[in-house]
């Protein structure tokens, strides 16, 4: 039998451990919490620190591993040490060292021709760097779910912004750069595998707008002009190219603005609020989160995403500030579109960074056609 370590104990670590059972592949989860949501769903829990690389590839090695998967950006790193020291399919360590670090990603893009990028400066200690221009968007150089992020207007505002997101950033920094006002922001979903990119799925998001950028829902298929979907491949494709990554899921996030490809941050982890699983697997009819074990195992040869559907399916994530939705998600369940609801408090709750199970949100998904939602609420 097939044997695969995650690393983490999170929700996606509880969905990769659901499916490889499905796939009667045994799985070993490893995380320090073992109260944690993954652990009564994998088939052996270890607790032991994701940052315990040696004890951890000890007992992979002793376990007869052939896989090791990260779920989270904490993960990234630990999980490439492993799988290389087991000599097993993974990203190269000089990469994932790299890789959840947005102002390094950012300078490694920056001869990527389609892939543009907003005016960019890094703060990690004494004076903040002169601003040419207001608004901008200071965010941790290292940090997940849109944590510690603030647009900020003027001179007076920055200090504090730059404080908190130090607050929240997994390595010491802060990007600060020009806010992009006008587009649209969107998330790529694609996998890799010895180099060679796929994109599975892009996603259009409704974000909160500033000060903090939070986001509120997620749908696909993205509506995207004539031509747009093939330029976000190429550019995609080129971008995983120039950071490294040679294995394994990506969520990138953009923002299309005219005909012009932005990258606002990679994440090298499949993508998080649900956008993984299930809205990329309905959207698609491909099993998105056993692609990402098949490439862990090295059997991804034959499983290739070439044939994808076309169906309607997103999430909506119901808040103060979307607090207009609160009708339709109390009655939600009269729609043949629903496929999930998460009720977690009679009123809408205050959103302060991307939190999935801990907010209420509904999930549709329609094969024929997208859900008028906006019909439903007068």
């Amino acid at each position: 039998m097939d044997k695969i370590a995650i690393i983490g104990s999170g929700i996606l670590a509880k969905a990769i451990a659901e499916r490889a059972r499905e796939l009667n592949i045994e799985s070993h989860c490893f995380s320090w919490d073992s109260h944690d949501i993954a652990c009564s769903f994998v088939d052996f829990f270890h607790q032991v620190n994701i940052f315990e690389v040696d004890e951890i590839t000890e007992i992979c090695r002793k376990e007869g591993i052939y896989g090791v998967i990260a779920t989270t950006e904490l993960t990234i790193l630990p999980a490439a040490k492993i799988a290389d020291r087991l000599g097993l399919n993974g990203n190269p360590i000089c990469v994932s060292e790299k890789i959840t670090n947005k102002y390094v990603t950012r300078d490694k893009v920056r001869n990527v021709e389609l892939m543009k990028q907003p005016k960019y400066c890094e703060y990690v200690s004494g004076n903040i760097p002169k601003i040419d221009g207001y608004p901008v968007i200071v965010k941790p150089v290292a940090a997940g779910g849109k944590r510690g992020i603030h647009v900020v207007y003027s001179k007076d505002e920055i200090a504090d912004a730059v404080t908190d997101a130090l607050s929240y950033s997994k390595v010491d920094g802060v990007l600060i750069e020009e806010y992009l006002a006008r587009g649209r922001e969107y998330s790529v979903e694609s996998l890799s595998y010895k180099g060679k990119h796929y994109v599975v799925q892009v996603t259009q998001k409704d974000s909160s707008g500033p000060p903090h950028c939070n986001e509120l829902g997620h749908h696909q298929p993205a509506e995207l002009e004539a031509g747009m979907r093939g330029k976000i491949d190429k550019a995609i494709s080129e971008m995983l190219t120039a950071v490294g990554i040679m294995n394994g899921p990506c969520h990138t996030e953009i923002k299309i603005i005219g005909d012009d490809i932005y990258l606002i941050e990679i994440n090298g982890r499949p993508g998080g609020d649900h956008i993984t699983e299930p809205l990329t697997e309905l959207s698609t009819g491909y099993p998105f989160l056993s692609a990402i074990i098949w490439i862990a195992l090295n059997q991804f040869e034959g499983h290739e995403p070439v044939r994808l559907e076309e169906n309607y399916c997103g999430i909506y994530f119901v808040t103060e500030e979307t607090a207009y939705l609160k009708p339709l998600f109390d009655r939600c369940e009269e729609y043949s579109w629903l496929y999930k609801k998460n009720k977690i408090s009679d009123e809408p709750s205050r959103i302060v960074f991307n939190d999935e199970d801990n907010l209420n949100y509904f999930i549709y998904f329609s094969r024929d056609k997208k859900p008028d939602i906006a019909g439903l609420l007068g």
